[in-house]
């Protein structure tokens, strides 16, 4: 990984510099000023296709028997120290873009994993448009085991309610956004 750390961060929004953006830009900010490399995945646009649960996992010389752009986010993910999951919350939730990257990390913690990805951290972002926070409670819960079980460490969560339409964040959301970019200066 070199001498530089490298904060990856996922973005799960179909909407290119919307809130979730937005709040990942602080973070962002925040982690360059701790002399972090920064790397932006759009994942929306790309080619993921789901998990075929075929447990073929590195039997052609790569994690996934699939060919698609899974293979660009299991780099990212491989090199970073850090993993930002940034993903609006849609139906209590992940959104569809981001949802089959956790499907396919099967390969690494199959038997036969030439590669391991534990011991990162992890933080989570999501932004809302409904006013009460409780309305992450099973985002939280999902990221929370999904974390315990890949073996990375919980490095702290920002749930924005109340933001929803395109400059909201800026407009109204500045605890968050601070409280994004105190994240990345602590890691």
């Amino acid at each position: 990984m070199g001498d530089k750390k490298i904060l990856t961060m996922l973005l799960g929004s179909p909407r290119k510099g919307g809130n979730s953006e937005t709040l990942a830009d602080a973070l962002a900010a925040g982690a360059a000023e701790k002399g972090y490399e920064v790397r932006k995945v759009r994942l929306a646009g790309m080619t993921l296709k789901g998990c075929l649960d075929c447990r073929r996992c590195w039997s052609t010389g790569t994690p996934c028997v699939q060919r698609d752009d899974m293979d660009k986010v299991y780099a990212d993910i491989e090199a970073a120290d850090t993993v930002a999951l940034v993903s609006p919350l849609y139906f209590f939730t992940w959104s569809a873009q981001i949802k089959p990257i956790f499907d396919r990390l099967l390969p690494f913690y199959a038997k036969e994993s030439p590669r391991v990805i534990k011991d990162k951290k992890t933080l989570l972002l999501s932004v809302a448009g409904d006013n009460e926070a409780e309305v992450f409670d099973g985002l939280l819960a999902t990221y929370r085991l999904t974390a315990n079980y890949l073996g990375w460490e919980n490095a702290g969560e920002v749930c924005a309610h109340g933001i929803y339409t395109r400059g909201e964040m800026e407009e109204k959301g500045a605890a968050w956004l601070e409280a994004a970019k105190e994240l990345g200066r602590g890691l």
